[in-house]
């Protein structure tokens, strides 16, 4: 089973999750509408105004404090040694990726043309694929009816907005799994998509015309939607 390195930068605002061979997951606070994902070793642009760097100071802040609580697991147990409890949480935050490319690939498909969603999709379906290098598990199914209930909403015009509630939800969702988890290794990577998705958010709400806006920035009321 591969070993999964996760690595965040505070520096740049960024963070990584690598294996034994390569880069599974790579994510950099984007500037206005930028593509979400950025190529290891890309050369990266000062900041063009200050509430860029407020953002990526709130958002470097969550990652520390997401990877605090990852860090804060025993090492007593073996690295790669799940429970079945643990497996059945981890498996259901996969499906939850994969349940959100897919509906990235629905708004690509029928929604209102935007450049963020092609990436988004992509880097949905990489925290899946996360998961399965540390449990195992394939990654090749989703959660049916989490996405038939969402599936209308990012076909239409408010697909941005839908995208907003999916990211913060998952934030939510992913943050009471990782209260469930003890595992290092397992802890680490939800911790560190957490961390990704939650710069998500700060995208969509820029998409949405909010990026100005505090309450969107760092309230996040959605309701975790959990198994």
């Amino acid at each position: 089973m591969a070993t999964v390195e996760v690595v965040i930068d505070h520096g740049h605002g960024s963070s990584r999750i690598r294996d034994d061979e390569h880069e599974i997951m790579s994510m950099t606070t984007p500037k206005g509408h930028a593509p979400v994902n950025q190529a290891p070793g890309d050369a990266r642009t000062p900041d063009p105004a200050p509430v860029d760097g407020r953002r990526r100071l709130l958002t470097g802040g969550l990652a520390a404090a997401v990877l605090a609580v990852a860090g804060s697991r025993s090492v007593a147990a073996a690295p790669n040694e799940f429970s079945a409890a643990e497996l059945e949480l981890l498996r259901y935050a996969q499906q939850f990726e994969m349940t959100a490319s897919s509906l990235y690939d629905v708004a690509s498909a029928s929604g209102p043309s935007s450049a963020l969603w092609e990436p988004m999709s992509e880097q949905h379906e990489a925290y899946a694929h996360a998961i399965a290098s540390i449990t195992g598990l394939s990654a090749d199914s989703r959660n049916e009816e989490l996405f038939d209930a969402l599936r209308d909403s990012f076909a239409g015009a408010d697909a941005v907005q839908a995208a907003y509630d999916l990211e913060s939800a998952a934030v939510a969702t992913h943050s009471e799994l990782l209260d469930l988890i003890e595992q290092v290794r397992g802890a680490e990577v939800i911790a560190s998509i957490i961390s990704a998705e939650s710069r998500h958010c700060v995208v969509l709400a820029d998409a949405l015309g909010r990026g100005n806006d505090l309450t969107a920035l760092l309230d996040n009321s959605a309701e975790p939607i959990l198994p």
